[in-house]
């Protein structure tokens, strides 16, 4: 997980964005036709990857490049909406990361093509693209627990994140520290810093301005209760205490 991976979708040309390495997919090796194919994402050459996809045998429509990005994801970070529209139209497209991609670009448009494909279900939008993203290759941008309606929240993307809201997305609040359900105990035991490190995930959701003003019907007061327990939580969890008081001053200044 980088956080210099998450944009707005504000740019400023005075600004520059950090751009994160990304590790090489250790034996990786390109078919000709692939790299064709992914060459042409990146260009926006619709018409070469129509005939890529219509050749015998045709590409593979999921295939990466050496980054492990595919043809989606490249169109995504492009917001090129013209052929992630033809991309999604394959019967075997994996959206993936893809969805994540949009939503950190900003891309309104794309992020609404993407939720309506029959692949993505409301769940998925929020809980259950933990168990999505376990079926798949684990991501180098984002653990399975940032979620489409979480990286929104991050990312104070109004307009999207009442989109996902309006489809039934939901962020479930971490149950207390001294919680004992067989659940969180099953967590603790399996990967603690995984589980601490969700927690703090969706703290942070939780306490995006775009958050509370879209879900609450007292924002101001659920402001001030929010920054009462991340206050509490700064006490009790050292590894991120840091991050938990500048969240509880987050709060603070929105109530203002």
């Amino acid at each position: 997980f980088r956080p210099g991976n998450f944009r707005g979708s504000s740019r400023s040309s005075n600004r520059s964005i950090p751009i994160p390495l990304e590790p090489l997919k250790e034996g990786h090796r390109m078919d000709p036709q692939e790299r064709i194919f992914l060459e042409a994402a990146e260009r926006g050459d619709k018409h070469t990857m129509m005939r890529c996809l219509q050749a015998k045998p045709k590409v593979n429509v999921n295939c990466t490049n050496i980054l492990g990005r595919s043809a989606i994801q490249i169109a995504v970070d492009n917001e090129n909406v013209e052929i992630v529209e033809m991309l999604l139209q394959q019967e075997t497209i994996k959206i993936g990361d893809a969805l994540l991609y949009a939503i950190r670009e900003g891309v309104y448009r794309i992020v609404e093509m993407l939720i309506d494909h029959p692949s993505i279900t409301r769940g998925m939008l929020g809980s259950d693209w933990v168990q999505y993203k376990s079926t798949g290759e684990e991501s180098s941008d984002y653990p399975p627990d940032i979620s489409p309606v979480i990286l929104a929240a991050h990312c104070n993307q109004f307009e999207i994140l009442q989109l996902l809201l309006s489809r039934g997305a939901k962020i479930e609040k971490p149950h207390a520290l001294t919680c004992s359900c067989q659940r969180c105990k099953k967590e603790m035991q399996q990967d603690s810093l995984r589980h601490s490190l969700l927690r703090i995930h969706t703290y942070r959701a939780l306490s995006s301005p775009a958050w509370i003003s879209l879900t609450s019907s007292d924002p101001v007061l659920t402001a001030f209760k929010l920054s009462w327990e991340l206050e509490h939580l700064d006490m009790r969890e050292n590894e991120f205490k840091d991050s938990y008081a500048e969240l509880s001053e987050q709060c603070r200044k929105y109530s203002c």
